[in-house]
């Protein structure tokens, strides 16, 4: 990779310093899985001050480069036989949300994906010469990220903290990662992942995040509801119980 383009990939990232991104998705199934549904939804964040926007599958990212000029980090999902997810496994899916106007590729870089039939450090290398991208590896551990860096990503994000077998079902952040990302990185780091509030976001960014990547607590109704429900239901639990001993 040229000088220049290691130059014009930092800057990217340093247009995102500081901000908030808003990953626009829907699984296949929810209500909002229609692309004018999303297209409205990104330009609701970007009116309301996201930085950059993260995006999934060529058409939704082609329709969010239409309404802005604004970052967008692109993906394509993929699932195994057991229902794992993966992002952006190979070098076409790459090239794809690349030519759709990304202007981040966002990859699965966990240790699961190394024995895949295109590992994700090959990968790397071959978006940055072919396709002229910077990368972004979503990790879900210290030692993703590490590897990761050492294989030529140009930040890291905690997307997939929770999501794999040594992290599975975990719905909170990880302070402690992120601040051993902070401590061992030198390439920027995204928080993405469990962040349900804006004091959770800023707290992020002082423990020396770059940018916070938010999605379902600002862009899904159903997840957002979901959480007032358990909280509701939560209360009359609690009412029962002091009511039952008075």
């Amino acid at each position: 990779m040229s000088q220049g383009s290691k130059a014009s990939f930092n800057s990217i990232f340093e247009r995102l310093r500081g901000r908030l991104i808003v990953s626009c998705q829907a699984s296949e199934g929810d209500p909002l899985d229609d692309l004018d549904t999303l297209t409205r939804i990104a330009t609701s964040v970007l009116r309301g001050g996201a930085g950059g926007l993260r995006a999934e599958g060529v058409t939704r990212i082609a329709a969010f480069r239409a309404i802005t000029q604004l970052p967008i980090i692109g993906i394509i999902k993929t699932y195994d036989t057991n229902g794992d997810v993966y992002i952006t496994p190979d070098f076409a899916s790459a090239k794809a949300i690349s030519n759709a106007g990304a202007d981040i590729i966002a990859l699965d870089c966990t240790a699961r994906r190394l024995t895949a039939a295109e590992p994700w450090p090959e990968l790397i290398s071959r978006i940055h010469t072919d396709l002229h991208r910077p990368i972004l590896a979503d990790i879900a551990s210290l030692e993703d990220a590490q590897a990761a860096e050492r294989a030529g990503a140009d930040a890291v994000a905690t997307t997939l903290y929770g999501y794999t077998a040594e992290t599975a079902n975990i719905r909170t952040p990880s302070w402690p990662l992120i601040q051993s990302m902070v401590a061992h990185l030198t390439i920027p780091i995204l928080v993405e992942g469990h962040i349900t509030d804006p004091p959770q976001a800023q707290y992020a960014l002082e423990l020396g995040a770059t940018a916070v990547v938010v999605g379902s607590a600002i862009t899904r109704p159903e997840t957002i509801t979901s959480r007032f429900v358990h909280a509701t239901q939560q209360r009359d639990k609690l009412k029962f119980f002091v009511e039952s001993r008075a």
